[in-house]
């Protein structure tokens, strides 16, 4: 092992984490209510778009997941990274993907339980459940991204070590290429007919292959801090400001195309290049958080954000089947207030996962 290795540590995107995740929240108690009076003044209007924060996510993987496979690389040299990171994965993301499934079937769906719950219940344990309309979705809905998630920490262990250091025009144009004839072939053989045709379109076209150019850019992203460029360019005093012009920018123009084209799925543009827009907009806003400097009494002061996006992943698993609770048991309750309790009931369940649960399994140094 390198005791040299440079480490990697940026506290600010767990703020965005957080953020993510509270936006997946709001948007599915805006839809799930059918909220069409919630507020869209004041940057309320993002949570409408919510759906996004799955967006936000995916380039936070590529970003997170490629430094650690290349910090991984520094330690254990090529041939033995892999097993180590594969296991530093699965100890993230499976106890609880397991445990939110079994509390999902056992409390909120137990109809789950018929004839193909076999073939449904080892989808979702193998992580496959993604790849076909029936198990997309069926064991608490959310976690149809965990299957693109562990299929691309399958992929990053494979080529790692090729990526780390290649050219990085040889991945981008193979991993566009990729995404948009993706992209384009589901367009061509869907349809947006029917609410069941549109979801058969979103199944096909949020593929792992559909969804490279959002990885891919965090993948960028991640290459640039670590690159001797980034290093000094971070150097600069006025760096967190220029970045944050640039993302500002892009945000912008972001918002001004997708509430032109907000249906999204009939337009074969939007389908086919609009995510690597969003993605390059959320990658510039990684590299700005991870430009900022900040000084000891603010973070203190924003420790309530990082430990959000210390429990994000729980908040992202148990919001949904607390809200299919409340919306069952609660009825009385009006939208804001279903609001409150949704998100104070998952804050504590996710807290109390963190704390008492998933930790135990990320405890043992890999």
């Amino acid at each position: 092992m390198n005791d040299s290795v440079v480490k990697y540590h940026f506290p600010s995107i767990d703020i965005l984490r957080f953020f993510a995740a509270i936006s997946v929240v709001i948007y599915h108690c805006i839809e799930y209510f059918s909220w069409d009076l919630f507020p869209t003044k004041y940057g309320m209007l993002w949570f409408r778009m919510g759906w996004m924060g799955v967006d936000i996510f995916f380039v936070i993987s590529g970003f997170v997941i490629s430094l650690a496979a290349f910090s991984q690389i520094d330690r254990h040299s090529n041939s033995a990274f892999s097993i180590n990171f594969m296991k530093k994965r699965l100890a993230r993301i499976v106890p609880l993907h397991y445990l939110t499934l079994l509390v999902f079937t056992i409390f909120i769906s137990p109809s789950l339980i018929h004839s193909g719950f076999i073939y449904n219940l080892l989808s979702h344990l193998f992580f496959v459940h993604n790849l076909s309309y029936i198990t997309h979705g069926d064991m608490n809905g959310v976690n149809w991204s965990l299957g693109a998630e562990m299929q691309f920490y399958v992929v990053v262990a494979l080529v790692a070590p090729y990526i780390k250091k290649c050219n990085i025009f040889k991945v981008i144009l193979p991993a566009l290429v990729i995404t948009y004839c993706w992209r384009f072939f589901a367009f061509q053989h869907s349809s947006t007919e029917t609410p069941e045709d549109t979801f058969h379109f979103f199944v096909w076209a949020t593929q792992l292959p559909g969804m490279l150019d959002e990885f891919l850019i965090g993948y960028l992203v991640a290459r640039f801090v670590r690159s001797e460029y980034g290093v000094k360019l971070f150097s600069y005093r006025f760096s967190p400001l220029i970045f944050l012009v640039i993302f500002s920018t892009m945000a912008y123009v972001l918002f001004y195309i997708y509430l032109q084209k907000s249906a999204f799925w009939p337009y074969p543009y939007m389908v086919i290049f609009f995510r690597t827009y969003m993605a390059l907009t959320f990658g510039a806003l990684i590299i700005f958080l991870c430009s900022l400097r900040i000084k000891k009494t603010v973070r203190m002061l924003l420790t309530p954000l990082y430990y959000g996006g210390t429990i994000s992943y729980g908040i992202y698993l148990w919001h949904l089947p607390v809200l299919l609770t409340v919306k069952e048991k609660l009825p009385w309750l009006n939208h804001a207030q279903s609001l409150i309790v949704i998100i104070a009931f998952t804050l504590v369940l996710s807290s109390l996962s963190w704390q008492f649960f998933e930790k135990k399994f990320l405890a043992k140094k890999i």
